[in-house]
């Protein structure tokens, strides 16, 4: 424990700034002794919003609790990749994705990438960080989940009378052979959400996980933790 506690501090100590005018980075949460900083929950609620479009300003508590929930549900998968020894992302696919997205923010913001990035404090070298990440965690849970899954007909039908069909105007209908490819991926993907959170879920509750918040009203520091 001692050890432990040792090499903890020294990685803290490692990432704090060591000017006194210069804001700490504070340890906000472990997953099974792996710390998270501030500059990491900053970072990714910069990314959530640059990606979804939304402003910086006005995050409301729940948003940034959610984003700090995802940021610990990461870490988790993380983990497994490692015991999995799953391959990393390829420098094709990572850029494949990130040109993907410049060409989406140019059809919808109509500015300059650069100029986009900077309003959200990013970086080329952040949005690529974010993108292997995404595309490995991805490919774990397609390799885990997919193989075991199974879309009945039955299923592909129900979809596209009760939930496809009501939302298609007259001039846009489809038939159900068409639109079987998409219907049968959709449901894929919800069947893989439903077994991911469940599987989170089973981590979570083996992990040693314990987040640090700091109250804005008291500045009071208080602690939640699980462990097994």
């Amino acid at each position: 424990m001692l050890i432990r506690c040792t090499i903890l501090a020294s990685l803290l100590m490692g990432s704090i700034a060591v000017r006194s005018s210069e804001v700490l980075d504070r340890m906000v949460a472990t997953v099974n002794g792996h710390v998270i900083l501030q500059s990491d929950w900053d970072e990714e609620l910069r990314f959530e919003c640059f990606m979804s479009r939304h402003p910086l300003v006005d995050l409301s508590a729940d948003e940034r609790k959610a984003a700090l929930n995802r940021l610990i549900d990461q870490e988790i998968l993380r983990e497994q990749m490692r015991l999995m020894d799953s391959s990393p992302a390829s420098a094709e696919q990572i850029q494949k994705q990130m040109e993907a997205l410049k060409t989406d923010q140019r059809q919808h913001a109509g500015e300059a990438w650069e100029t986009v990035l900077s309003q959200y404090h990013l970086t080329d070298k952040i949005i690529e960080n974010h993108v292997a990440a995404e595309l490995e965690q991805f490919q774990l849970i397609d390799t885990r989940f997919r193989p075991s899954i199974q879309v009945s007909a039955a299923e592909v039908e129900k979809y596209y009378r009760e939930r496809l069909v009501p939302k298609l105007s007259a001039s846009d209908v489809i038939s159900l052979t068409e639109a079987t490819p998409k219907i049968r991926e959709i449901l894929m993907q919800e069947k893989i959400n439903q077994l991911l959170n469940s599987w989170l879920e089973t981590l979570r509750a083996q992990a040693q996980v314990r987040t640090t918040i700091t109250s804005s009203s008291s500045d009071a520091e208080r602690s939640q933790g699980e462990s097994q």
